[in-house]
């Protein structure tokens, strides 16, 4: 059933690398440590609100931040 649901519960993985084929999630899930035990958050109004403003994803911070803040940050040098 995993392989026909294509993985959907590793689905969180995918966002953050999409090159990941859908049968490695599991494996990776269980190889890195961050995302071994994602936060969870609950169907109550106010967290998903919370969840709505979330953006894009700070490397230096390790967290997600409002697209205002990474607007203000400087761009990186590649």
């Amino acid at each position: 059933m995993a392989w026909f649901t294509a993985n959907i519960g590793y689905h969180h993985i995918h966002h953050l690398n999409a090159r990941i084929p859908f049968y490695r999630l599991p494996q990776v899930a269980r190889e890195i440590p961050e995302l071994s035990m994602p936060r969870s958050t609950s169907l109550h109004p106010i967290e998903i609100l919370r969840c709505l403003r979330l953006k894009v994803w700070d490397v230096d911070l390790q967290r997600m931040v409002g697209l205002d803040r990474a607007m203000r940050q400087p761009a990186p040098v590649l």
